[in-house]
């Protein structure tokens, strides 16, 4: 077979395999390039040059997708690039080994894991729904047009603060290949791209809203969503740290729930007053199932319960009301103690809020106050809702327990 001839798309064509042999075919008119055949049948253009006493091969395409000429043009320029001092194989040897997105996302996971991130769950929910489409790209290949389409195109699906998290979450995992990493030459492409501006949210369950979410809730059939909604409710915690919550950390005759600093945004203790109607629903989980383990056990990964959209929905939609999700149950909660009287320093503290103007307010408080400031925001809740008289509590109706 001739090592040499020139390449017609017929002639190439033509070439066959050996078996158990890959074969090389150079072409005349153009030096340097070359078609190598593999034994399975396969063709590819290659550049075959001597670059510092070593011979590269730099593969331009395959036979089938690159046109001949396209394939002399890309040699000679390859041969150009070699004698202004590159070395194009070495270039793709480089960026063959060079990170891609989730190479260093992945990275950045175990930092945060090291750390004790507590949204690092949200952030991996993010990475997994909307960061699918730069995934798997080499870092270099990033550039500040796939990050501006990707916001816009997450504002549009998921809405403006699921964007902003999104643009917040690439921006911090490139500073962290820059910072800690030290990744030669990277750059951020998320770094000044303008974040949607968001509306303070100030929704919360109004007076006249609270006899329609009680009677839904008393409806709820599984009793694991209808007492998770509760707690959340009359405690005004985080949803991440209901979900969360154990019985190592409830205290049932000091009527204290304390979350750990671990858990806690602001990394400290949070001393949460549990009031008679959480004590009510805590002792009745406790009959039930035990006090062991997580308070509301779940079969997945955490070994909790995870986020209950399904539930929240049928919720609203038995009870009628419209826009409230499950964070607006902790502003809620805020809220009725506000109309109570309550100061916010006390507020403040029982919620876990934690600024430099407050921290010494709030540290010189005792927890008397802070109990009276939830029995007294979770009363008229309960007033409002119609389940609590003035010096009487009356049963919230159970629904049946979930199969």
């Amino acid at each position: 077979m001739a090592e040499k001839m020139q390449f017609t798309k017929a002639r190439i064509a033509a070439v066959e395999p050996v078996p158990g042999k890959r074969i090389t075919v150079y072409d005349e008119t153009q030096k340097g390039l070359c078609i190598r055949v593999t034994p399975a049948g396969a063709k590819a253009f290659y550049c075959v040059r001597k670059v510092e006493g070593k011979v590269e091969w730099v593969r331009i395409g395959d036979a089938a997708a690159v046109t001949i000429e396209t394939a002399r043009t890309t040699t000679a320029e390859i041969i150009n690039d070699i004698a202004r001092g590159t070395n194009p194989a070495e270039q793709k040897r480089i960026k063959k080994a060079e990170m891609t997105f989730s190479d260093l996302f992945a990275e950045w996971v175990k930092e945060c894991k090291a750390k004790g991130k507590k949204s690092l769950g949200n952030d991996e929910r993010n990475y997994r729904l909307h960061l699918q489409g730069i995934a798997k790209k080499k870092l270099s290949e990033i550039e500040r047009t796939h990050i501006r389409t990707l916001h816009r195109k997450v504002t549009t699906g998921a809405g403006i603060y699921q964007a902003n998290r999104v643009l917040a979450l690439t921006r911090a995992v490139f500073n962290f290949g820059i910072k800690t990493l030290d990744i030669p030459n990277l750059t951020n492409p998320a770094a000044g791209l303008k974040m949607n501006r968001e509306e303070s949210r100030d929704r919360r369950l109004h007076l006249d809203e609270m006899p329609k979410f009680f009677e839904a809730l008393a409806t709820e059939p599984n009793r694991d969503m209808r007492d998770y909604f509760m707690l959340s409710l009359l405690t005004g915690a985080r949803r991440s740290n209901v979900l969360a919550m154990t019985w190592a950390e409830i205290n049932l005759d000091r009527r204290t729930w304390t979350i750990p600093g671990s858990k806690a945004k602001a990394k400290d203790n949070i001393v949460v007053p549990l009031t008679d109607a959480a004590i009510d629903v805590l002792k009745a989980r406790a009959e039930a199932s035990g006090a062991q383990g997580w308070v509301f056990p779940g079969s997945g990964a955490t070994g909790h319960l995870v986020e209950p959209k399904k539930a929240w929905k049928g919720l609203l939609q038995r009870a009628g009301i419209e826009d409230l999700r499950l964070h607006d149950l902790r502003r809620s909660l805020a809220s009725f103690q506000i109309d109570a009287g309550v100061s916010l320093a006390v507020i403040g503290k029982g919620l876990g809020h934690h600024s430099q103007q407050t921290t010494a307010v709030y540290a010189r408080l005792a927890q008397d106050p802070v109990a009276d400031a939830w029995q007294k925001g979770t009363d008229a809740i309960l007033v409002a809702a119609g389940v609590k008289k003035t010096a009487e509590v009356v049963p919230l109706k159970k629904g049946r327990k979930h199969a």
